[in-house]
């Protein structure tokens, strides 16, 4: 969808998956050489991190559980009549990072060691679109399934188990979720930021018992209209 923004590239404040935004340049554009180098395609990259915790009654346990990681997408920036066009595509997830911590109590307390774990981290888009492509590599996993925002969606997933402990941490070097949206320009809504839907999930067994839970942390970094205005 595409903006007209009468005065500079203001963004409004709201979650956005992609975008369009056309503006008028300024009467200086043709002189302007930090406006003229922010054209054309751009990398922007920036961090998230978000948790819960989660006590466990049965098993007298709390559960830790912390995504984190970078959310990188590519800005295309280019004149259009008057005007800027402005498109974000191609989000990807990079070194996306799942821990557990395993404790006696959420606030506080000690660490309480479990006989084993399992921590499981997914990822889908954020308008809930069973065709948006999601491209992964080893060892994660694409396909559709239950989710807790969207339903039964497309989503990236890896789940990992582990051996007794109290804290367990799940890396994924590189960039192994890649989201094909946003190149057409199209999907953008009220402008601002670049969101993804993520679950952090987690099952500990303390001898023969076990028990799991699985919270929505979505993530939003920002739009960047760095040296376009």
């Amino acid at each position: 969808m595409t903006q007209i923004l009468r005065r500079g590239l203001a963004v409004a404040a709201g979650a956005v998956v992609a975008g369009a935004v056309l503006a008028p340049l300024p009467a200086h554009a043709g002189t302007d050489v930090e406006a003229a180098s922010a054209l054309g395609k751009k990398t922007f990259s920036y961090p998230y991190s978000k948790g819960y915790c989660f006590y466990s009654k049965p098993l007298k346990k709390a559960m830790k559980v912390r995504v984190s990681g970078k959310l990188r997408y590519v800005r295309n920036a280019y004149k259009f009549n008057r005007g800027i066009r402005v498109r974000f595509h191609d989000p990807t997830l990079v070194e996306p990072k799942v821990t557990l911590a395993t404790a006696t109590k959420c606030s506080g307390g000690r660490a309480a060691k479990v006989s084993k774990a399992k921590v499981e981290q997914l990822w889908y888009d954020w308008s809930c679109k069973t065709n948006v492509s999601v491209f992964v590599g080893l060892p994660w996993q694409a396909g559709v399934g239950a989710t807790r925002s969207c339903g039964k969606t497309k989503r990236a997933h890896r789940s990992t188990g582990y051996g007794a402990g109290s804290g367990f941490v799940q890396h994924n070097s590189g960039a192994p979720a890649k989201w094909g949206w946003g190149r057409d320009g199209k999907g953008i809504k009220k402008g601002g930021r670049i969101c993804l839907h993520g679950d952090g999930a987690a099952t500990i067994w303390s001898g023969n018992r076990s028990d799991s839970v699985i919270r929505a942390l979505d993530v939003c970094v920002p739009a960047s209209y760095k040296g376009l205005s």
